[in-house]
């Protein structure tokens, strides 16, 4: 995967599904630092926070480390098995997915939109990523920005899914192996996420 840099959290149960029975990928937009080298962070600069999503953000979370910003993977979570996660759940359900952060240079700020040139860059790097983890089912993390700045290349578009009256985002990847990898698009879990009615949506595809 040459394009990437910071390295996907890979789950141990990853490859056999964990207690989804399904490689399920998810997709963040990227990774907010606001450390003094954050102008040095990305593909072509600082060799030293490549395992940022590994080592220190999932790893921190399922040690129960961390501030606010944890409560966005507890909703997720909880979407993906609709109740009420303990820290010993949230190992277990971590431990059965893959997650990548899209962007491959950090933001300084949350919410804050990446350029062009980094979302392009992005899009080279989540190939990579989809071809050598080989994921049944992406989850993207946005239905706005995110979304609509991934890859136009190999997609298939989908056809209607349709939840309680929501038209959900969809469609699939096609991967390098021949095989076709789904993808839902969710609201961003860090505000507005409900994740019980998410789980209707996710459950559709698992």
């Amino acid at each position: 995967m040459g394009h990437v840099y910071f390295k996907p959290w890979v789950g141990k149960d990853y490859q056999t599904g964990g207690i989804f029975n399904k490689r399920i990928l998810a997709v963040g937009e990227g990774h907010v630092c606001g450390g003094e080298c954050q102008n040095e962070c990305g593909i072509k600069y600082s060799s030293e926070c490549k395992e940022l999503t590994t080592t220190i953000v999932v790893n921190d979370y399922l040690n129960g480390c961390g501030g606010k910003w944890t409560s966005t993977y507890r909703k997720f979570e909880r979407s993906l098995v609709n109740k009420e996660t303990t820290l010993e759940d949230s190992k277990i359900i971590w431990q059965s997915i893959a997650f990548f952060n899209f962007l491959q240079v950090a933001i300084t700020e949350s919410r804050k939109a990446g350029t062009n040139k980094d979302y392009k860059e992005g899009q080279t790097a989540f190939l990579e990523v989809i071809d050598e983890l080989l994921p049944e089912l992406i989850i993207v993390w946005g239905v706005g920005r995110l979304f609509y700045n991934l890859p136009e290349e190999r997609w298939v578009e989908g056809s209607p899914l349709v939840i309680d009256d929501y038209h959900v985002k969809n469609g699939y990847y096609q991967l390098k192996n021949g095989e076709k990898s789904r993808c839902i698009a969710v609201y961003h879990p860090s505000t507005g996420y409900s994740w019980d009615w998410w789980y209707k949506v996710i459950s559709s595809q698992i």
